[in-house]
């Protein structure tokens, strides 16, 4: 099959031709037709995970995907060939990703999640799903969202910014997303209701002239912990700031005025189910939504 991998930690990512995996007890085999790129995949290839987690070389990467199970070992319960899943294929050890034609992974996969995907929704949607998904819609929920409230969101137009502006705006709330000018319209088409121009500078200004009386939340998706406690700042007493790149610094996160995390994921099988019954019930809202063919990848 052919696979992105590396042959050494901090090598640079190549395409491989390496044998199909076979599953081991407990363990499906997956044929993939669509893989999403996150930033714990370049981590991974620059061996950031070294001496927290067992590797194996080629180190194939990729750690989301959606695909047909193809083949299921033994002591598997629920899945079986021909179905249709996607999930977070995170797994130790590391090294049999999703950029693949073919990936093994546990039933129950102890550090993902790993489901069955609804019935039309499209591979490169369920891709794109498990770990920016998960991400966003938790650390929304870990600042309580507030039907009406104000919410800003840094590095909203990434992969879990994205999600979260849509996620918020959902939920009734006033999203105030950091973008460059020329993403200003896109992602206001997500449902934000004001862009910031964090390229002008002084973005709290910025926020503090159109909300002088502050903010409901904040949600980093950046690793600006100098800005983080200027936009905390921002927040009301009694709400709530949170980072996903554990960028909240020691001093805020035992404040008593607000409510300040470094956000880290917790039931990602839950995660994974609420995030994509959410997503195909806004997609069966929508007047352009319909039957998806399911792409499969060329067999080899």
């Amino acid at each position: 099959m052919r696979a992105v991998a590396v042959r050494k930690t901090g090598g640079t990512p190549g395409l491989m031709e390496l044998p199909v995996p076979r599953p081991a007890p407990g363990e499906v085999l997956v044929e993939l037709a669509a893989a999403s790129v996150n930033p714990i995949d370049v981590g991974i290839a620059g061996g950031y995970f070294e001496g927290q987690m067992p590797h194996v070389y080629p180190l194939v990467l990729g750690v989301d995907g959606a695909g047909r199970v193809v083949q299921a070992g033994e002591a598997v319960r629920g899945l079986e060939p021909g179905d249709i899943v996607h999930g977070q294929f995170l797994r130790a050890p590391l090294g049999h990703g999703t950029f693949a034609e073919y990936a093994v992974v546990p039933e129950h996969p102890e550090q993902g999640a790993l489901l069955r995907i609804p019935d039309g929704m499209p591979a490169d949607i369920a891709a794109a799903l498990p770990t920016a998904g998960m991400t966003a819609l938790g650390v929304l929920e870990a600042i309580g969202p507030r039907p009406g409230g104000s919410v800003l969101i840094t590095g909203a137009t990434g992969g879990v910014g994205v999600l979260a502006v849509q996620l918020a705006a959902a939920r009734g709330m006033e999203v105030i997303a950091t973008a460059r000018p020329d993403a200003d319209g896109w992602i206001r088409g997500l449902g934000a209701a004001r862009t910031v121009d964090h390229t002008a500078g002084d973005v709290a200004g910025q926020v503090r002239r159109t909300h002088p009386d502050g903010i409901d939340a904040f949600l980093d998706l950046t690793r600006d912990q100098v800005g983080f406690g200027d936009f905390a700042g921002l927040v009301r007493d009694g709400v709530a700031a949170a980072s996903v790149t554990f960028t909240a610094p020691p001093e805020l996160l035992g404040s008593e005025r607000i409510a300040v995390s470094n956000y880290a994921m917790q039931d990602k099988r839950d995660l994974l189910a609420r995030i994509t019954e959410e997503v195909r019930r806004a997609g069966s809202r929508s007047p352009s939504s319909g039957p998806s063919r399911w792409p499969r990848p060329p067999k080899r």
